[in-house]
């Protein structure tokens, strides 16, 4: 698991690239496994501004990667406009195995437009 801390301005698109690897850093293929990511108000908390998973095809594998190790989530902008100012506790987990890819905060910037 890693735990990474991300900024963002409220309603752009989040993309985020997650190569998932083995403590000896190779590559261990997840492209047949379903993914879920979810951003709530804090850890464990009760309010949930978006979720994305595989099966509705916003995390897709990278297919540029042979390895099949590499993913793409996209949160789309109509979602992070929803995330809660100023930062928003994100986790992404493999379904199948229970394992998180990857988790943190997102800082917000309020859009100026």
């Amino acid at each position: 698991m890693a735990y990474t801390n991300f900024q963002i301005i409220q309603g752009d698109t989040w993309p985020l690239t997650i190569t998932y690897t083995d403590a000896e850093n190779n590559p261990i293929d997840i492209s047949n496994y379903q993914v879920i990511a979810e951003v709530r108000d804090k850890p464990g908390g009760k309010i949930v501004c978006g979720t994305i998973t595989t099966e509705a095809g916003q995390i897709v594998s990278d297919l540029s990667d042979p390895t099949g190790a590499t993913i793409i989530a996209t949160f789309p902008g109509s979602m992070t406009s929803k995330f809660i100012l100023p930062k928003a506790y994100y986790q992404i987990k493999i379904i199948d195995t229970a394992d998180t890819l990857l988790n943190g905060w997102v800082e917000l910037e309020a859009t100026n437009i």
